[in-house]
């Protein structure tokens, strides 16, 4: 707690806008994406086990946009292997011909499977896995193929409802511009990141996954490399949900160009 205190103390004084008001601009604009509220959810489930699929598609998500982790995670289910027996017991290389062309796929084909095994080895099944304290859980889930610190927390949150920020390239990318001059978001660790961000929110899963979703799509439709600011949003298919992109037939331009620091410096 103290860390977080001295990493908040000199930042939270010269805030230009609250963490909360940023994330109510989201759902302004966007709608819920995640949660029971939401009409068209942000990350879709389309199998029986949405955790063990939640974290297929965590892993496969790495360096690779949804739209293709979707079609991968659609013929793993026509397959049979978003079952946890199923893809301990698979081949790596019918894994791999089945997420193609995720990036790095036989790496990751041969990583899922290791995965799998893994967890039936030391917990039985995903939900016992997951209902571990969230200390023990991370630090477990790190030990595991294929799994970062984005990667261990997309998976603690998502499927197990972990209070943890998730903190990606796009949540440094846009709280970087929000307030440019107040913390070397793109350089500070991940942890220092995390730290910040969760000391100024409540602690609450459902409203961190929500935010995190907000953020991805803002920063898909917005926020890109070269700021669409003024709009229109890049017209991108992030999910074939019917209705899922509804949003994109708005023309107000990025919903937090008014309390954009980079974006009052470049404006003109």
């Amino acid at each position: 707690m103290q860390e977080v205190d001295q990493l908040r103390s000199p930042i939270v004084r010269h805030l230009r806008v609250s963490p909360l008001d940023v994330y109510q601009r989201l759902v302004d604009h966007f709608g819920l994406l995640y949660g029971p509220a939401a009409r068209q959810p942000w990350w879709p489930i389309i199998s029986s086990n949405p955790q063990l699929e939640i974290i297929i598609g965590a892993v496969l998500v790495q360096q690779t946009r949804w739209e293709t982790v979707e079609d991968a995670l659609a013929h793993l289910y026509e397959a049979g292997l978003i079952e946890l027996a199923a893809l301990a017991q698979a081949a790596p290389e019918l894994v791999a011909t089945l997420i193609f062309p995720c990036a790095f796929y036989r790496q990751k084909a041969s990583g899922l499977v290791a995965l799998a095994n893994a967890i039936r080895e030391r917990y039985g099944d995903v939900a016992t896995m997951l209902r571990l304290p969230t200390a023990t859980l991370r630090a477990e889930l790190l030990t595991l193929p294929r799994i970062g610190q984005e990667t261990a927390d997309v998976i603690m949150l998502y499927a197990g409802q972990h209070p943890l920020f998730v903190i990606d390239a796009y949540t440094r990318r846009i709280f970087g511009r929000l307030m440019p001059d107040q913390f070397p978001w793109e350089r500070a660790s991940y942890q220092r990141v995390q730290h910040v961000l969760m000391s100024w929110l409540p602690i609450d899963a459902q409203l961190f996954a929500d935010f995190h979703a907000q953020l991805n799509e803002l920063a898909v439709r917005y926020c890109l490399s070269r700021p669409r600011c003024d709009g229109p949003p890049a017209r991108r298919v992030y999910s074939r949900q019917p209705g899922r992109n509804s949003f994109l037939d708005r023309h107000d331009g990025c919903p937090l160009r008014p309390v954009c620091g980079w974006y009052q410096q470049h404006r003109q």
